[in-house]
């Protein structure tokens, strides 16, 4: 028991390891790894596997009633406003819930957004790293150097589908998802409903909340139990020097 409650600590605060440990293996395939990282990896596919709940089981504002089109005019104006925001950053945290855990794993950082470079998660708490997802895919970057994440077409299509939201391209994320949304004033919520099984498996239910050009809050949920949470503080606008970019883009 004691070293299943490890096996799970380990897996829901340091997955960039995990990444790297498959990045070896696909460099090398008669690479195996040692007895404990194959029984943790077990564990992350196990959790992969979870079945995942449909999308109207996951969040009641996916209903017909809610259907929307990209280009309607009130949805088409936020979008327009998105266009016009400039390279940002901002505090966040990152709440993630397991079927395992009472309490969600949370993760603290700065997110730098930029439209050339693409978005950088710098985690600060508990442990230090950068996510960049950008045109080229994802890249973990800490102390030990720079990660390519393996080549998976869910991971692709979830970072893909992350970037658009990011963006707020609805007329991309139509052709993928179902786009379901409820605005109050400048309050908003949308949920983007995939449409083929591989982007359920791999992304889940999208749910992402804001106010006017800000987002505020950004779900991936797989089932009831099983999801990532993203909260966005305020953006500052932000000119990115030279050594940022270096630093936390690539």
């Amino acid at each position: 028991m004691r070293e299943r409650k490890q096996n799970r600590r380990a897996i829901v605060r340091s997955a960039p390891v995990w990444l790297r440990l498959l990045c070896r293996a696909g460099k090398n395939p008669g690479y195996r790894p040692p007895a404990v990282a194959r029984g943790r990896l077990a564990l992350i596919l196990a959790g992969l596997l979870v079945s995942v709940a449909s999308a109207a089981e996951l969040d009641p504002l996916v209903d017909p009633a809610n259907r929307i089109a990209p280009n309607e005019p009130a949805w088409k104006a936020l979008a327009a406003e998105f266009a016009q925001k400039p390279d940002a950053s901002a505090r966040f945290s990152e709440q993630r819930f397991f079927p395992f855990r009472q309490k969600p794993v949370e993760l603290r950082g700065e997110s730098r957004v930029s439209s050339r470079h693409g978005l950088s998660l710098h985690y600060t708490e508990p442990e230090e790293r950068t996510v960049i997802l950008d045109t080229q895919g994802v890249l973990v970057r800490d102390a030990r150097g720079d990660t390519a994440a393996p080549a998976d077409p869910r991971a692709n299509a979830a970072t893909a589908a992350l970037g658009r939201v990011l963006r707020f391209d609805l007329d991309a994320l139509a052709a993928d998802f179902e786009l379901y949304g409820r605005r109050e004033g400048r309050a908003w919520t949308l949920a983007f409903a995939p449409r083929a099984a591989e982007l359920q498996q791999g992304v889940g239910l999208m749910v992402v909340a804001g106010e006017g050009a800000s987002m505020h809050r950004i779900e991936f949920r797989r089932s009831p139990k099983q999801y990532v949470a993203i909260l966005l503080g305020p953006a500052r606008p932000t000119i990115f020097t030279a050594d940022e970019i270096r630093r936390y883009f690539r």
